[in-house]
């Protein structure tokens, strides 16, 4: 009987991958987006990138920026990764404190 209460869970359509998978389709999808090229510009190097509530911040020498992660609800009985969108923030000066200028981004 357990084993069949186990084959119906595996195949109810209610299965994602584990945590460490997921946070990994994030982070590839993050810094293969071009929109992180475009706000940041070619001569920021990336020092880190934090995991927080919210999705990511990420820390150049001069900027920091959140990328925000957003979940999106599950299509009917598709089995697999939890699908998600990225909404990035604008970068934020680390010395003023104040949004990287609108001239300065590329789009």
């Amino acid at each position: 009987m357990k084993k069949w209460i186990f084959i119906l869970l595996a195949t109810s359509g209610f299965t994602a991958l584990p945590p460490l998978a997921q946070n990994m389709r994030e982070l590839k999808a993050l810094l293969a987006d071009e929109h992180l090229y475009e706000m940041l510009g070619s001569p920021e190097m990336i020092q880190a990138i934090v995991r927080n509530d919210e999705g990511y911040l990420l820390t150049t020498p001069h900027y920091t920026l959140q990328v925000n992660v957003h979940y999106l609800p599950a299509e009917s009985g598709l089995i697999g990764p939890v699908r998600f969108q990225l909404e990035f923030q604008p970068p934020v000066d680390k010395i003023t404190g104040q949004p990287k200028s609108a001239s300065v981004v590329i789009y």
